[in-house]
């Protein structure tokens, strides 16, 4: 009897080998819930924070400010650009000239998005204005009434004549953008804009006067080098000094202008035609008897 009950207090009975063991792997699940628990708590740490500067980025960037609905007009986005502002009425925040011009701003990106959608169908069908749209006479009212606030701000007055251009009020836009150059004789956007204008007038003449003028304040400048390009292109039928100018529009680096592509292939195009022109000495409007040679290299359409 007393060999049995031993027998079996050595099998009920642990070894001390097996205790140990189970003391070491408790351990080490402790460790292990320590370092899970840790690593939990800090990525969800991060998470919260990430949620919490989502969060406040969102509040920020739609926060109804004219700051945030210029920063979404730039990014192309009218109609939330649009929404912030109506917010901002709704919240009797006070109107002023910038407000005025942001909102007319945002009134002409959403016309100019609206004809492209519809592909320019309505566009020149009313020969007294060719965007004769609510759209349009919203806007303009919105620029002559920051104009009347801020009569010596150009920005107002070069898209308020910009926006009678493109409706075809030729003189009330050159009206505007004289009354511009009499405020600053040197800006060098009036004088593109009045050189654009005079184009479409087939002042061409007059046009290219601007034009040079506008590239001699703003030497550089792509846009500037990009509507001359098209001025000897489409109007004064001049190939080789569109060639010459679309070459400098490339040189001057424009990698932020969506036009870029569409200029490669028009300039591919015109070398294609125009093979003489590749790489030689040719002249600027010889027209105009300069008598000044000019030498480019053509680059490569992008495949």
């Amino acid at each position: 009897m007393r060999m049995n009950r031993r027998s079996e207090t050595r099998h009920n009975t642990p070894s001390l080998i097996f205790v140990s063991r189970m003391e070491e792997v408790k351990r080490r699940d402790r460790k292990l819930s320590f370092s899970a628990i840790l690593v939990t708590g800090i990525f969800c740490a991060m998470l919260a924070m990430a949620a919490f500067l989502a969060i406040r980025y969102i509040h920020v960037f739609y926060d109804p400010t004219v700051e945030n609905t210029e920063r979404l007009l730039s990014m192309g986005r009218p109609r939330e650009a649009m929404a912030l502002l109506n917010r901002m009425e709704k919240n009797d925040e006070p109107v002023d000239s910038r407000s005025n011009l942001v909102r007319g701003k945002v009134l002409y990106a959403m016309l100019m998005e609206q004809l492209r959608v519809e592909k320019w169908g309505s566009y020149g069908l009313n020969p007294d204005n060719w965007l004769a749209s609510p759209l349009a006479d919203e806007a303009e009212q919105c620029f002559l009434d920051a104009m009347a606030e801020s009569p010596d701000d150009p920005e107002i007055r070069l898209v308020l004549g910009n926006l009678y251009r493109e409706q075809g009020r030729f003189s009330d836009a050159e009206l505007i953008f004289r009354s511009l150059l009499e405020i600053d004789d040197e800006d060098a956007e009036a004088y593109l804009a009045i050189g654009l204008l005079y184009a479409e007038g087939k002042q061409l003449d007059a046009a290219e006067k601007a034009l040079m003028a506008a590239w001699e304040l703003d030497e550089g400048n792509p846009k500037i080098a990009k509507n001359i390009a098209y001025f000897y292109r489409f109007y004064a039928n001049e190939p080789e000094s569109s060639i010459v100018w679309f070459n400098l529009y490339l040189k001057s680096d424009p990698r932020k202008d969506t036009d870029i592509n569409l200029i490669r292939g028009e300039l591919a195009n015109l070398i294609e035609r125009y093979p003489e022109y590749d790489g030689y000495m040719v002249e600027v409007n010889p027209n105009l008897n300069r008598g000044v040679g000019r030498k480019f290299t053509a680059r490569k359409q992008s495949p």
